[in-house]
């Protein structure tokens, strides 16, 4: 079956790079600079947990299309980070095991951090990807129980790489890599463990456009007017309880942060918390604990916190306490990853992962004002 399902991935992957070399002939004059790459994934699943371990039955492997955006300079940001790559992904997975847990199917923007010098024919990159993922097998009480790793059919994607490509020519180049994939729902639908993936890659591509890409040598970068940002940020997300097929539960979460910046590239910070989550409140009740104040329920924390910057994008990392919260809690420290997007000069996109640990509590959308 695997090796049925690797000969079908392969003829996908030839067939698209014939198509490649036809358009790119029928547009030899095409002025736009983007690559598009076709990639073999091989690998296995992760068994961060002995639950798991009846769902893996062997390698996985799949194919990987990816549409390719080269800056050059042109913004003072893209020569700060040595000319990076943002892209485009779907990612189709055989997870070896059709009846527990299906393939994997993702969607995903991400962006490629160069690692090395720029005028050289072999670039190493830091991958970074978030998106969505489609899981064909997920928990089902009467079908399908024994998958306790994904309750649901949509999830979170994340993935993580290091890459690189080889210039082969004006027009093609080989890349690969070596990276790690999660695959989760936040907790929304229960069971909620995750599925983690290790797979190297292999493929080539294909650069229309601007083949040399020239390097712009006159973007300045602008002196950092701004070091302190204080801002405030609101944010919702919602749960279910261990349950399977539960009622799914609220939770909010509003955020005072002072960064300072050390770089163009990085900030560091601090902030205060205030969390209220009803699945809070159904767990004090099921204890036969009261809850009738708001202080019963309600978190307070205090946190120190990492943001990596490029451009208007950056991706946050939290290490918090929790300095007040009712006795009957165990949980005592708390943690946040995800990427912020600046809207405007002062309003901030939030879509974070909220977690107690390596366990995932809740995905975090919101909005924020920065002074």
């Amino acid at each position: 079956m695997f090796s049925q399902k690797l000969y079908k991935v392969g003829r996908i992957i030839c067939i698209f790079i014939l198509l490649m070399q036809e358009s790119a002939i029928a547009q030899h004059a095409c002025k736009k600079d983007f690559v598009v790459v076709a990639d073999a994934h091989f690998g296995y699943i992760i068994s961060q947990r002995q639950s798991i371990v009846h769902l893996i039955k062997g390698q996985i492997g799949g194919g990987e299309l990816t549409y390719i955006f080269r800056t050059s300079g042109k913004r003072s940001w893209q020569t700060l980070h040595a000319y990076p790559e943002f892209g485009f992904s779907y990612m189709h997975l055989y997870l070896a095991n059709p009846s527990q847990i299906g393939n994997l199917d993702a969607l995903y923007p991400y962006m490629n951090l160069r690692l090395n010098k720029q005028k050289r024919n072999f670039k190493m990159y830091l991958r970074l990807g978030m998106g969505v993922a489609y899981l064909s097998k997920p928990f089902d009480p009467e079908t399908n129980h024994k998958n306790n790793a994904i309750g649901s059919h949509i999830n979170g994607y994340v993935n993580i790489r290091f890459s690189s490509s080889f210039k082969l020519g004006r027009s093609w180049r080989i890349d690969s890599g070596i990276g790690l994939t999660h695959a989760s729902n936040g907790a929304v639908q229960t069971p909620n463990l995750g599925l983690n993936m290790a797979t190297v890659n292999l493929g080539v591509g294909y650069v229309f456009g601007n083949k040399k890409l020239e390097m712009c040598k006159d973007s300045v970068l602008p002196k950092l007017s701004k070091r302190w940002h204080p801002s405030v940020l609101g944010i919702f997300g919602f749960k279910e309880m261990e349950n399977p097929l539960g009622n799914k539960y609220m939770a909010y979460n509003l955020s005072a942060n002072l960064y300072y910046s050390a770089s163009y590239k990085t900030k560091f910070g601090t902030g205060l918390e205030f969390v209220y989550s009803n699945a809070t409140r159904k767990n004090l009740e099921h204890d036969s604990i009261s809850t009738e104040r708001i202080r019963d329920v309600l978190k307070i924390g205090i946190k120190a916190g990492y943001a990596f910057h490029v451009d208007r994008i950056s991706i946050p990392i939290d290490f918090g306490y929790y300095v007040y919260q009712n006795d009957n809690l165990k949980e005592k420290f708390f943690h946040r990853i995800g990427v912020r997007y600046m809207l405007t000069k002062h309003v901030i996109a939030n879509v974070t992962l909220y977690t107690h640990w390596a366990k995932a509590d809740y995905f975090e959308w919101g909005l924020g004002y920065e002074f």
